[in-house]
């Protein structure tokens, strides 16, 4: 799935993240959602910048991962301002700079749009193998819609114990209510 990834130029990362991005937006579950924490995309990810700068305009208020290297994991902070707050964080992601840090508790969020390498039906993810993204998704309460390309979306995704499995995925070409049944 990395070398998948890897293997997307630029246009196709646009085209397809504007695809992504427009069943994102019909979806009452995101449309209706007062709080937001979403992922500042990285590399070839599911390009969420635009989005977050619209959600912003909209008046949304939009969290975004800020890592905590005392307790080393992220926290949710609030994000005013897309060009002004985001700086390269430790892990080359952006991230609120030190002075733009406003945490916000996780269950005040509604809605949670999550990255990942690949996902199946049953809503669960794989990540990139820190857990970061699921120490922060463990006791929300939000609906968590996870953003992917339709090759990211396999039969089966191994899982261990700690993973949170997630309501929605959102593709270009589809929106899958992921399926609650044991596997």
């Amino acid at each position: 799935m990395c070398a998948t990834l890897a293997s997307l130029t630029p246009g196709e990362v646009h085209i397809r993240s504007m695809s992504v991005c427009r069943h994102l937006g019909a979806m009452h579950e995101l449309t209706s959602a007062e709080w937001l924490m979403a992922f500042v995309s990285f590399g070839t990810e599911v390009h969420t910048h635009e989005l977050l700068r619209s959600l912003l305009a909209e008046g949304r208020h939009v969290c975004v991962p800020s890592f905590n290297s005392v307790g080393q994991r992220y926290i949710c902070s609030e994000l005013k301002h897309f060009d002004w707050d985001l700086r390269e964080g430790v892990l080359g992601i952006l991230e609120p700079r030190h002075d733009a840090i406003r945490p916000v508790h996780a269950d005040k969020l509604d809605a949670w749009l999550v990255p990942g390498l690949a996902f199946d039906e049953h809503g669960n993810r794989l990540g990139r193998g820190m857990g970061y993204f699921d120490r922060l998704l463990c006791g929300a309460r939000g609906v968590k819609i996870g953003l992917a390309y339709d090759f990211q979306l396999v039969n089966r995704v191994p899982t261990e114990p700690h993973d949170v499995r997630l309501d929605f995925i959102v593709t270009e070409t589809k929106v899958v209510h992921c399926k609650r049944t044991d596997q």
